[in-house]
């Protein structure tokens, strides 16, 4: 039987927040910038992957030469930008309330920049002082190492086993497990086929009060 967890680790994109189509809106504007007509075929291909990663894979797939400052540049003026419009995914938040409410520890743990990691909170209600939170900036390697998640835990003072991280991407999920932590993967149903192969050890959700649940707060009412 799992021991009730003391913290709870969060991803950003797509699991707090549905920026995940904001994501993909800059990065197609962006390449459109440099000469580049793509669309959502990338959305597979950079799921759940750091800024640097996209940078390159797009270098590698498009010939771009810009550098990374100006690339990410360009990206980070117009995500942040449109990010007041960012809504939560459904549930989230209500779940976050009831995990601080009963005393659980949190934190965001995101492969995005800290500038956009900021946005988010703050289009969320979630930027505070105290907010225990790691970006890709951060930390030496981003998901799926596990050092991120090992650093919130740190931050957190809990020990990894005695967190829970939910993710919707198999990378994070990776990540999470890796770190010595309990994983569960909360996929978005319209996600592409490639991006629901979650490693073995996950423990899939499909719905907020599954969350609720996991987490010991079954009394929590979700949308």
């Amino acid at each position: 039987m799992n021991t009730p967890p003391r913290a709870v680790l969060w991803d950003m994109d797509g699991t707090l927040a549905l920026s995940e189509p904001l994501h993909m809106q800059t990065l197609i504007a962006v390449l459109a910038h440099y000469g580049i007509q793509a669309g959502d075929e990338l959305h597979p291909l950079t799921f759940g992957r750091s800024g640097l990663d996209v940078y390159r894979l797009c270098r590698e797939r498009f010939g771009i030469e810009a550098d990374y400052a100006a690339w990410s540049a360009l990206r980070a003026a117009r995500y942040v930008a449109e990010a007041p419009t960012l809504e939560a995914r459904p549930g989230a938040l209500e779940i976050w309330r009831a995990a601080h409410a009963a005393g659980l520890r949190q934190a965001v743990v995101s492969n995005a920049g800290r500038v956009l990691l900021e946005a988010n909170l703050k289009a969320l209600g979630l930027q505070a002082p105290e907010r225990v939170s790691v970006s890709v900036n951060d930390v030496r390697h981003g998901k799926p190492d596990p050092e991120a998640y090992l650093r919130a835990a740190y931050l957190l003072d809990v020990a990894p086993a005695e967190a829970i991280a939910i993710e919707d991407s198999p990378t994070g999920a990776r990540a999470a497990l890796a770190a010595g932590m309990r994983v569960l993967g909360w996929p978005d149903a319209q996600a592409p086929e490639a991006n629901m192969h979650f490693p073995q050890g996950t423990q899939i959700v499909h719905h907020a009060r599954d969350i609720a649940v996991a987490l010991g707060l079954p009394g929590v009412m979700v949308s």
